[in-house]
Parts: C-alpha cells; sequence; structure tokens
C-alpha cells in the first residue's frame, strides 16, 4: 500500500511519515519545498504520480492569527482540503482529511458526537469546518478525522511547552477551566491506519483519546513525568489570559460508533508517549 501525506514537515504530518515508514509502508511526503499546491489538481496528481491512500496533515492551525488572517485561513484549511480531494478523487486513492474540535461551540454539557451540529466560534474553526464541507461535497473516497488537543514528538506542543516553563521558572500557571482530550500524535495515525483498512469508509470519526482533562491536568501529568513536586503547576482561570480568538470550554469528542478501536485513556497514553515526546 502507498501513502501520500501532504505536510509532512508538520507535526503530524511528519508522525505519519515516521510511523508509516516503520511499519513498512510506502510512503511520499509533500510539502512546501516539493510541491507548488497554487497549481491545478491534476497537475499536483501527476507528481503525486499515485496513492492508494493520501493524508492530509497540510492545516494553518495559529488560532489566534487567524482572527486577523481569515482568508489565509481558508486558503489552507479549506481550498487546499478541497484540492487535495480532487487529487485523490483524479488518483482513485481513499482521502483521509484532518479536522478539529474547533468546529464546535464549546459550550455544550457533554462530550460531542458527530451528529451533533458545527457552530465555530473563531476564523480557524470556521475555516476547518468549511473544508470539512467541500470535502464532504467532493467526489473523493474520503474520511474526515476530527482531533484535538495534539502532542508529539515532533516541533512544538504544550508538554514541551510546560517543561520549557517548569525548567526555567520553576513553576507553571495553566487554565483548569477548558476541557479537552490530550491525544498523541503517534495514537491519531494509527487510528487513520485501521480506518484506511476498512472496506467500507466512514465519512466522519473522532479521533482523540478517551477521557477527559483541563490543561491544568494534563499540564500536572507533564510535571509528573518530568519528576517534579506537587504544586509546580499553578491553576489559574481562562479569565486571567486574553486572546485573539475564545477558545472552547469544551472541547472533548464522543467516540460512540467508531467502526475502529478507539485510542485508549489519555492519561495512560500520555505516560506512554511522555519519554519521546519529552525526549528523556
Amino acid at each position: 500500500m502507498r501513502w501520500a501525506v501532504f505536510g509532512n514537515k508538520g507535526m503530524l504530518g511528519m508522525e505519519f511519515q515516521t510511523r508509516l515508514t516503520q511499519l513498512g509502508y510506502s510512503v511520499v511526503g509533500f510539502n512546501r519545498d516539493n510541491l507548488d499546491l497554487s497549481l491545478s489538481f491534476k497537475d499536483i496528481a501527476r507528481v503525486v504520480d499515485s496513492a492508494d491512500v493520501i493524508v492530509n496533515a497540510i492545516a494553518y492551525t495559529a488560532v489566534d492569527k487567524a482572527e486577523a488572517e481569515p482568508k489565509l485561513a481558508h486558503l489552507v484549511n479549506a481550498t487546499y482540503a478541497e484540492k487535495i480531494a480532487k487529487i485523490a478523487s483524479e488518483l482513485g486513492g481513499r482521502y483521509l482529511h484532518i479536522s478539529t474540535d474547533y468546529v464546535f461551540d464549546g459550550d455544550a454539557l457533554s462530550p460531542y458526537k458527530i451528529s451533533d451540529v458545527p457552530n465555530p466560534q473563531t476564523a480557524y474553526g470556521k475555516s476547518k469546518l468549511a473544508g470539512e464541507r467541500l470535502v464532504a461535497a467532493s467526489n473523493s473516497n474520503f474520511t474526515i478525522l476530527r482531533t484535538a488537543w495534539l502532542y508529539g514528538q515532533y516541533g512544538r506542543c504544550f508538554p514541551k511547552t510546560i517543561a520549557k516553563a517548569i525548567e526555567e521558572n520553576g513553576f507553571a500557571r495553566v487554565v483548569e477551566d477548558q476541557i479537552g482530550q490530550p491525544t498523541w500524535a503517534r495514537d491519531v495515525v494509527d487510528f487513520a491506519i485501521e480506518i484506511s483498512k476498512l472496506n467500507v469508509v466512514p465519512p466522519l470519526v473522532h479521533a482523540t483519546s478517551s477521557g477527559a482533562a483541563s490543561w491544568a491536568d494534563f499540564a500536572e501529568e507533564i510535571a509528573l513525568s518530568l519528576s517534579k513536586p506537587p504544586g509546580v503547576v499553578q491553576r489559574v482561570s481562562s479569565d486571567q489570559y486574553s486572546t485573539a480568538a475564545k477558545r472552547p470550554r469544551l472541547s472533548a469528542l464522543d467516540h460512540s460508533g467508531s467502526p475502529v478501536p478507539g485510542i485508549g485513556s489519555w492519561r495512560e497514553r500520555w505516560h506512554e508517549a511522555a519519554k519521546t515526546v519529552l525526549n528523556r
């Protein structure tokens, strides 16, 4: 099976390329250095040549910056998503498109189901929902995978930021009133691989770890992995941080009806991932 990974230099894209290679798949990666996405989808399809599975891990993820750059966010998260869907259709491959919890408003009282109506509150979330809708309207053999609170070995992520703050300052101030599901990028890759093996492809799945935690809860587990004493994480409210984009109060996603085994508990998966992610 040949995979093509668009955005293979980002955190999740690098995880896809590394993990797939480790598992013996043939993988070709594309990024801004070796592919011009302003080309027509037919021209790009000729460059890709062939692929059984195409992954779109390209994303504009600067949530606050997107408020001032909505057109750029839409270009990357929606226009490019549609173009890559057309490429997948042209090549006859399956298309795995990565989306986000930010398509929801964050005001729910329980984890969001696949059937819940999206209501994004940010330019970033609106661009990702636009991408979902364009992919869904394409002729590609697609699955949209919504994930959230990603961390991984490659690039910047929350655990590395918290570890640096604790090491440099002796403490980290972290919000306790935003709830979500810390999710290891490698687990998303493994989940996506299982989705790709299905004979009947689901149009939409939720790909996050199970359970739920606040950012402060997660930070305390990170501190524990660093062998730091209790109290190095100082819990604060969102009101104490001013951001351009509204952060969802609840980002947890419901996994009921998943066609493949779900990702395990966020806490257990973090302790499995910690050594690799923190490089310790």
